[in-house]
């Protein structure tokens, strides 16, 4: 399931990608008055502008969704954190910090080394 939904995603994505691309911008309508193009297309200037819009809407919200999913998906799969398999915090190197937290044992004294 969760790698449909990954492919889906991938191919909503490019898809997406290419409808933003292929729509006019604001001034694109004024090159189509100076006699470019029939009038009576099925796609022209402003059906083409609201299809394409229509289209781009429908795959943002796919893509919104999906991507929701997709996360709630992964969250509940997985219980454990990145950071559980990292080392302890080290002890500090300051010996005051260390003498402050435990009193030191007394140490015994070393026997002097055997003379021969």
């Amino acid at each position: 399931m969760t790698t449909f939904l990954i492919v889906l995603h991938v191919f909503i994505c490019v898809l997406l990608v290419v409808t933003v691309l292929l729509q006019f911008g604001k001034g694109a309508e004024m090159g189509a008055i100076m006699g470019g193009g029939a009038s009576q297309a099925v796609f022209s200037s402003s059906a083409k502008g609201n299809f394409m819009t229509k289209l781009t809407t429908f795959l943002a919200i796919a893509f919104f969704v999906n991507s929701i999913v997709l996360t709630t998906i992964k969250s509940r799969e997985s219980k454990s954190s990145l950071f559980d398999d990292e080392a302890p915090i080290a002890a500090p190197l300051n010996s005051d910090a260390v003498e402050s937290k435990a009193p030191a044992a007394p140490t015994a004294p070393e026997a002097a080394p055997a003379q021969n």
